[in-house]
């Protein structure tokens, strides 16, 4: 069932793998490899492995914490959900997910890109048992992304001012593009449209305050860029489904004031 299965059943490839001690030998050198993610999941998504550098990634101490949980125990759900699609893509047909641009939000809620391929776990009958992942930071992956350069100024521009007023001929400007050009590159590359970028920016970062703070809705709204209160509303309950106080309910840790 394409390459990727004909690869793992290489004979040469199992007669030696199958004479090491443990496979933990060489996931542990994953830990090793610079600016690079990796992580493992079953088929029912939960997390087997991750390497050390995902787990600063997600603002956690050891992999104890994220073993045996989910996408949708680490993220927004909106979130958790596009990484199951994707999950149970590969599963299903077999064939690996090759260099794919994707947003992961960090331990500060904030949306940081990654290259991202996912493959395939099988066991040695041949039958997918799993998905496994790499992702490379989008900043030091290398010439492979040059075309997203360009763009660099205004992403890291709503990274480090979504709380304030941004506009997509700002970001336009920001990008030394026009308006329409700035639209056009930004939704090829990204597959979404700035605004949707921006608005997906705010909302993970009122999540992280949702679930982490007593801040008030109305101090959330004005902290991530929303016109108001009920402005704020709207947007989270289009993209998590529920209200931001119905979030909380069901996500707050212990709740202190910033």
């Amino acid at each position: 069932m394409g390459q990727t299965r004909q690869a793992a059943r290489t004979p040469a490839k199992l007669d030696f793998f199958e004479k090491l001690a443990s496979p933990g030998q060489l996931l542990d050198l994953l830990n090793h490899l610079p600016a690079s993610y990796f992580f493992a999941k079953d088929l029912e998504g939960r997390f087997v492995h991750v390497n050390q550098a995902l787990i600063e990634v997600l603002g956690l101490q050891s992999e104890s914490e994220v073993i045996g949980k989910t996408d949708h125990d680490l993220f927004p759900r909106e979130v958790a959900d596009q990484y199951r699609r994707q999950d149970k893509t590969v599963i299903q047909s077999g064939q690996s997910l090759n260099e794919h641009v994707c947003a992961v939000p960090d331990s500060s809620g904030i949306l940081r890109w990654y290259v991202e391929t996912k493959i395939p776990l099988l066991d040695t009958d041949g039958k997918t048992i799993g998905v496994a992942g790499i992702m490379y930071d989008l900043e030091r992956a290398g010439t492979m992304l040059e075309p997203y350069e360009r763009l660099n100024a205004a992403i890291t521009h709503i990274t480090n001012h979504y709380s304030e007023k941004i506009t997509v001929e700002s970001l336009a400007k920001l990008s030394h593009l026009s308006i329409s050009q700035f639209k056009r590159v930004f939704k090829q590359l990204f597959r979404i449209t700035p605004n949707l970028y921006l608005r997906r920016v705010r909302i993970n970062a009122a999540c992280v305050l949702l679930r982490e703070t007593a801040c008030s809705i109305e101090a959330i709204a004005e902290q991530t860029g929303h016109y108001d209160a009920s402005h704020f509303a709207r947007q989270f309950r289009a993209q998590m489904h529920v209200s931001p106080g119905e979030f909380r309910d069901q996500n707050s840790n212990s709740l202190q004031e910033p």
